[in-house]
């Protein structure tokens, strides 16, 4: 009788457990995206070569959360290496997560002008070898969720990459970056108004919460051998929220024929028109 009572127990048990699973909460899914990364570790998974990096630091961050690092295969990248930097105006962890909430103020003050908020601006530090003279790549993909229902109005979140200095500002809707080489075809920084070959769509945002993004681009420019810091700067433009996400990978840096044409400052699709190129370390490709 004691070892029939065991039973029934067991199975009662059973029974219990299981008619009580299928209204127990699923587990919360967990991104892959490692947010409050130190700058450092952002250069390291972006460069090409780490090291040719001398340092690196937040000029401004209005949260831990508006940079990641990550290996998630999204957008075209890692297009060099197993790891890639996520830069935000919002939560960059949400960048794989298709039904996330992509919009949300991290508080950051209004900076460098009247319009521009929460400001994540990295600075990586670098020495660029003997005989080189072009940044030959610097892959990348900007996200929105401006996109497309802000397009042409007055909140319009920017990407700016610049050499050696950063002078952007922001005014209303527009940006002013003199130094920015990560252009559109209009020579207009990267924004949900992107023109020509950098314009947005709905397509290239497929995987992610954003509304829309440029294709997988490519920014070069003209560099002379010696120490160096790059600048990188993503925000929000007019609000706090609706944000955007710009995702980085391979800065490389090599020899090209002729500066003039084959080192051509802007954004261009990752694939389009390059150039065959002599790398630092002497070894020779073509892409």
């Amino acid at each position: 009788m004691t070892r029939i009572a065991a039973t029934f127990a067991v199975v009662a048990a059973l029974l219990v457990a299981s008619s009580a699973s299928p209204t127990a909460p699923p587990a919360a899914a967990t991104s892959a995206v490692t947010t409050g990364v130190t700058a450092l570790e952002f250069a390291q998974a972006a460069m090409a070569d780490p090291s040719q990096i001398t340092g690196a630091s937040w000029v401004t961050q209005p949260s831990a959360l508006s940079a990641a690092t990550t290996e998630v295969s999204i957008g075209g990248l890692p297009s060099d290496g197993d790891s890639y930097g996520v830069l935000s105006s919002g939560n960059a962890s949400q960048l794989d997560e298709p039904n996330g909430a992509a919009s949300a103020s991290l508080g950051g003050a209004r900076m460098r002008g009247n319009s521009a908020q929460d400001v994540t601006i990295l600075r990586i530090d670098f020495t660029v070898p003997a005989g080189v003279n072009c940044m030959v790549g610097l892959d990348f993909r900007f996200y929105s969720e401006e996109y497309p229902l802000y397009v042409g109005s007055s909140v319009n979140d920017a990407f700016v990459a610049e050499l050696d200095d950063s002078t952007w500002t922001g005014s209303g809707s527009g940006v002013d970056a003199p130094l920015n080489f990560a252009f559109d075809t209009s020579e207009e920084p990267i924004t949900v108004n992107a023109a020509g070959a950098s314009s947005m769509t709905e397509a290239n945002a497929s995987g992610t919460p954003y509304g829309g993004a440029t294709p997988l681009l490519r920014a070069r420019t003209p560099i002379d051998p010696g120490a160096h810091s790059l600048y990188l700067s993503v925000f929000d433009q007019g609000d706090g929220i609706l944000d955007s996400t710009v995702i980085i990978d391979n800065i490389q840096f090599g020899t090209v024929q002729d500066v003039e044409t084959d080192c051509v400052q802007g954004a261009t699709p990752r694939y389009a028109g390059m150039k065959y190129v002599g790398l630092g370390d002497g070894f020779t490709s073509g892409e």
